[in-house]
């Protein structure tokens, strides 16, 4: 899971325990003078601050996370020209840095806020809806050289339901009430033999399009940041977010703008069921990983969902 929380001004215990010698970091990029430090938010794999208002060093919380950090740096080195907003251009890379314990890499701070459409007129609404669908269109369609596209990672409909099914299994079902156990298996259970579900074109997508990973100025969408779950797979997925953020209405103007003209009610229960594989899979496997208050609130929204069973 890329960053969650933008512009967060407190500091996770994690990211306290392993703050950056930016002196070491001033000395490994020269001509770097650091003047002001401030911490934008942490992930279930990184961590961020902004640096003189001008560059975002992202640090891995552990070794291994590099492989996906470089995936993202090498997308992203691809995509960058093929995109109609602005998206990060990375600019060094130290894996191997004595200033953190996992290296960092830094990229030049994209402005914006994140995205607020309670805020917008019905046209900037609009006008919004189309940004987003643009590059959505744009992303879903790229065709990588042959090393990137085995270099990203493959979601397979059909596996991850499998996972889903047993992590409900033994990590979720356990905790609930009987009915509420009962409800939601036979939810999942007739979502997963839905072959809309499971079944879509492969195609490039963001994978985490949240409200915090679209960036707005003067009410209009600029940048898409946060790239660290592009993978291959269902382009439908990357309608989830706004459609749990922003709300039907708005994700269905999205998706009519992506293509989608017919059977809108299909999309939606599709979604819905990708938003309930979501807390499912933040419950199963966020310990260890999730910033503080996240599982807690997959927790509450599930609970919210399973109020049908009573």
């Amino acid at each position: 899971m890329p960053l969650r929380s933008r512009n967060s001004p407190i500091l996770s215990q994690v990211a306290a325990m392993m703050a950056p010698d930016w002196r070491q970091i001033e000395i490994e990029n020269r001509g770097l003078s650091i003047e002001s430090v401030r911490f934008l938010g942490e992930g279930w794999k990184s961590h961020a601050y902004l640096v003189n208002s001008e560059l975002v060093f992202r640090f891995p919380k552990r070794l291994k996370q590099w492989e996906e950090l470089k995936r993202e740096i090498s997308f992203l080195s691809f995509a960058v020209d093929y995109l109609p907003l602005a998206v990060p251009r990375y600019l060094n890379e130290a894996p191997d840095s004595s200033a953190a314990p996992f290296g960092y890499a830094v990229y030049p701070y994209l402005h914006g806020d994140p995205v607020d459409i309670s805020v917008l007129s019905c046209k900037e609404k609009a006008e919004a809806a189309e940004s987003i669908a643009s590059f959505l269109n744009s992303l879903h369609n790229l065709q990588p050289d042959s090393e990137l596209s085995e270099l990203l990672l493959r979601k397979d409909g059909r596996s991850n339901a499998a996972q889903l099914l047993a992590d409900a299994e033994h990590k979720i079902i356990p905790k609930l009430k009987a009915q509420e156990a009962q409800y939601l298996l036979q939810y999942l259970e007739i979502c997963l033999n839905m072959q809309e579900n499971c079944r879509s074109r492969c195609a490039l997508r963001h994978a985490d399009l949240t409200q915090n990973h679209v960036l707005m100025v003067d009410k209009s969408i600029v940048a898409v940041i946060d790239f660290g779950c592009v993978s291959w797979g269902d382009p439908d997925y990357d309608l989830m977010c706004p459609f749990v953020e922003f709300g039907r209405d708005f994700a269905e103007d999205i998706a009519r703008r992506c293509g989608h003209k017919d059977d809108l009610e299909q999309l939606m229960t599709k979604l819905r069921y990708f938003d309930i594989a979501d807390l499912i899979y933040t419950i199963a496997n966020g310990p260890g990983y999730a910033p503080a208050g996240q599982i807690e609130t997959a927790w509450r929204r599930l609970k919210q969902f399973l109020i049908g069973a009573s």
